[in-house]
């Protein structure tokens, strides 16, 4: 079983009309094998550094100064891995994302896809930032927003609550996850600000059919 966190993520390069996706912060993968995966990401600075940085290190819980492997470089581009910690450790693989195969991602042409998918809700914004127009991009994105502001506060109004699909809310972490939670570092579930702990519910998942609201669109 493993607890894997999530970095920060933030768009670079709007101002330049390129904009590409950093990531900062740190992260964990905990294993209940009992090691325990760091990874720090950085960016490209003023001064010095590179776009997409990273440095990630592998130990047995408990014993973070005691490395067992670390890795270094771009995560989009290529990273060295060593065995033991720092630049001076023993290289034993290196790897290049830019070389290896990317498994395509497989959904439903635009045209079939419900208004609530990703693709399909976001598709002017997605059109404008890939053509390197940021007055459409920022337009398209306010309403949307906009949209789903209004729609949660009638929702309030009506003293009713979004139906989810795919997920089911409930009130407490299982034991696993609080095991491997101690392992990385300010973890911790904030319900207050999710409205709860939501996990992917099969049951509601393998019902689901589109129109998955019916009559209702994002806008």
């Amino acid at each position: 079983t493993y607890l894997i966190t999530l970095p920060h993520i933030h768009i670079e390069g709007l101002i330049y009309g390129k904009p590409f996706v950093e990531l900062s912060g740190c992260t964990y993968i905990s294993s209940s094998s009992g090691f325990v995966s760091k990874i720090d990401y950085s960016g490209k600075g003023w001064v010095s550094g590179k776009k997409n940085s990273f440095t990630a290190t592998m130990y047995r819980a408990g014993k973070e100064k005691d490395i067992l492997y670390s890795v270094d470089g771009q995560w989009p581009e290529s990273f060295t891995i060593r065995e033991g910690g720092g630049k001076h450790g023993t290289v034993i693989d290196t790897f290049n994302a830019r070389t290896q195969p990317i498994t395509p991602l497989i959904v439903p042409p635009l045209e079939q896809q419900d208004p609530w998918e990703a693709n399909k809700a976001w598709d002017k914004v997605i059109t404008a930032i890939t053509k390197g127009d940021m007055d459409t991009t920022n337009t398209e994105k306010s309403k949307l927003e906009v949209a789903q502001r209004e729609l949660r506060r009638k929702e309030q109004s009506e003293g009713r609550e979004w139906q989810r699909r795919f997920f089911a809310r409930g009130d407490k972490a299982e034991g696993w996850w609080e095991d491997l939670a101690k392992n990385c570092a300010g973890e911790r579930i904030e319900q207050e600000k999710t409205g709860g702990i939501w996990r992917f519910d099969k049951e509601k998942a393998s019902s689901a059919r589109r129109p998955f609201h019916e009559g209702l669109t994002p806008f």
